[in-house]
């Protein structure tokens, strides 16, 4: 089908991205390493990874640089990445949250599934919580992720549910500036038609930005998920993937063309999101595992 690459698995980086993070300062070391998700206290395991045990949060040990481009991609200078929130049946029925770490290009690095009757007994999701600090929340749309801290506002401390309500990001935003971008790139592809003497393609886009609504519904079946709402957050993280995904192509296309480059080096993500994320790491305290 035509529209197949579009949805193609995009936590697997492909050299494509030479091109692009060739051109990328990337001062100073990384936010974090890549995690593969494993098994915490009422966490759905994923895969097979060495196991750490963090303040009694057992997490996945980061693993090897899967290539020479493993860096560059995930790392964002002066970003921490984004967190995703979904309630739902966990693997017993009961009504879960999971919590889902992801760098700023989607990454995941680190998830948790909890109970909800148990979250009052003790400070585990605060602790969990704590280390979602400095990203931005996402999700379909702005409203849902505020709604979930709403419902946790009774067990979590209020500096922490207000720092967190104050970055949310929604999908459909995102996919939206980067048409907003490609739209940009071709009509300065017409402008330089105009005074060019050579004959000048259209830009061609690896794959084209999608409705968001046509999105959700292609990523809602997970079937490596271990419950329904772990299935709901790897959407939204599949999601994030594959927007910074399309994001990197088109700054790709966009770097090609000579007499494009003078509107600026290639950016590891539109100007818009990349604010975002920074001002959601300036404005906390550093996250701690």
């Amino acid at each position: 089908m035509g529209t197949a690459p579009a949805y193609r698995d995009v936590l697997t980086r492909s050299h494509r991205t030479r091109d692009l993070f060739r051109h990328l300062r990337l001062d100073g070391a990384r936010d974090e390493m890549p995690l593969r998700l494993s098994r915490c206290d009422h966490v759905d395991t994923y895969c097979d990874a060495p196991v750490v045990d963090h303040g009694g949060c057992r997490m996945a040990a980061p693993e090897e640089a899967e290539s020479e481009l493993s860096i560059p991609v995930d790392y964002v200078p002066g970003a921490r990445g984004h967190a995703v929130l979904a309630v739902g049946p966990g693997t017993d029925g009961a009504e879960s949250l999971a919590v889902w770490r992801l760098s700023p290009t989607g990454r995941a690095g680190g998830a948790w599934v909890v109970r909800l009757d148990e979250v009052t007994q003790d400070e585990q999701l605060t602790r969990i919580m704590r280390m979602v600090q400095g990203r931005c929340l996402v999700g379909w749309d702005r409203e849902t992720p505020v709604a979930i801290l709403d419902r946790l506002a009774d067990v979590l401390p209020q500096e922490l549910i207000s720092t967190l309500r104050g970055y949310v990001l929604a999908v459909p935003e995102l996919l939206t500036e980067i048409t907003e971008h490609r739209s940009a790139y071709a009509e300065a592809v017409d402008r330089q038609r105009a005074v060019s003497t050579s004959k000048l393609a259209p830009l061609a886009w690896h794959a084209e930005v999608p409705d968001h609504e046509d999105l959700a519904v292609r990523l809602a079946v997970q079937p490596r998920a271990a419950s329904p709402v772990a299935g709901t957050a790897l959407a939204l993280t599949s999601a994030v993937a594959m927007t910074a995904q399309l994001w990197q192509d088109t700054e790709q296309a966009r770097y090609r063309r000579r007499y494009l480059r003078a509107l600026g080096e290639p950016q590891p993500l539109p100007s818009r999101w990349l604010a975002w994320l920074r001002a959601a790491a300036d404005n906390s305290a550093p996250a701690t595992i």
